[in-house]
């Protein structure tokens, strides 16, 4: 046995704390989502993002590889924050609360 690693020992508290530091600063971003982490990302059940797959609501954001379903975050982003709608806010207040009376 190599004496000689024992004095090596004293270093693994500081390389633990290097590890530590990379992993919390190290910020790679997934780019492709599975439906699971779909879910989560946007708050809308896994069958409510199946049902919107098969409409032009969300065509274009999703796409098969191997027989499984991904999605762009990026992609949905954009589509998140950007509405197809053509009313203004306060139309659409209006409506939601016209639909409440």
């Amino acid at each position: 046995m190599n004496i000689e690693a024992f004095n090596y020992l004293e270093l693994i508290p500081q390389l633990l704390e290097e590890i530590k530091f990379l992993r919390q600063n190290t910020n790679v971003e997934k780019r492709w989502l599975n439906m699971a982490e779909v879910s989560t990302y946007i708050g809308y059940s896994k069958d409510r993002i199946y049902a919107l797959t098969n409409t032009e609501f969300i065509e274009g954001k999703h796409y098969f590889k191997k027989g499984k379903l991904l999605f762009d975050k990026h992609e949905l982003d954009n589509w998140v924050t950007h509405s197809n709608s053509k009313m203004t806010p306060k139309e659409i207040v209006n409506q939601v609360l016209k639909g409440l009376v």
